[in-house]
């Protein structure tokens, strides 16, 4: 998908670089694309997790153009939390992680121009860019372990309860101990 827009995006944003982190044949991909466009790429294969941190918080816009079989996108998540601008596919996990475009622009998975057009404007509109950045990474912290592990204890404390209302303070619940915030 991204390969099918970049000639688009080039007209407009003519120093544009890609960079493709992960596992994954570099080679395969190469052949799909023009020749002219192979010296926009630059393939890093996999990374560390320290190494995606870095990379994540450096990138101008993280496109994730995937078309299907995500269940959830937790690239998307730790690329809001890096404070990233995001674009996606509009596949159901990455439109439900989003917010539905409120914390990242979405494209249609199946439309290169449709790509093209939201990563031009984003790259020409600085201060939407931004605003969405901060917007989701603001949002990104709700995946954070602490909060999602709080949610999940109110879960079972509603069930253990009957959903009675009855609720225990946070300091009492048993990972604090563990984790050495309560003595």
């Amino acid at each position: 998908m991204l390969i099918a827009a970049l000639p688009q995006i080039i007209v407009e944003i003519p120093d544009i670089k890609i960079f493709v982190a992960g596992p994954g044949e570099s080679s395969e991909m190469l052949k799909e694309m023009q020749p002219s466009l192979r010296s926009r790429f630059f393939f890093l294969g996999r990374i560390s997790e320290e190494e995606k941190a870095n990379f994540l918080t450096s990138v101008g816009l993280y496109i994730a153009p995937n078309t299907g079989g995500e269940s959830f996108g937790i690239i998307l998540a730790e690329a809001l939390a890096a404070g990233a601008s995001v674009v996606a596919s509009d596949i159901p996990a990455f439109d439900s992680l989003l917010g539905h475009g409120q914390y990242g622009t979405l494209f249609n998975s199946e439309d290169p121009d449709d790509l093209a057009s939201k990563v031009i404007a984003l790259f020409k509109d600085e201060s939407t860019r931004q605003e969405i950045a901060e917007r989701g990474k603001e949002y990104a912290q709700s995946f954070d372990w602490d909060v999602v592990a709080d949610k999940i204890y109110d879960v079972y404390e509603m069930a253990m309860v009957g959903g009675s209302g009855v609720t225990l303070s946070s300091e009492n619940r048993a990972w604090n101990k563990l984790l050495g915030r309560q003595s």
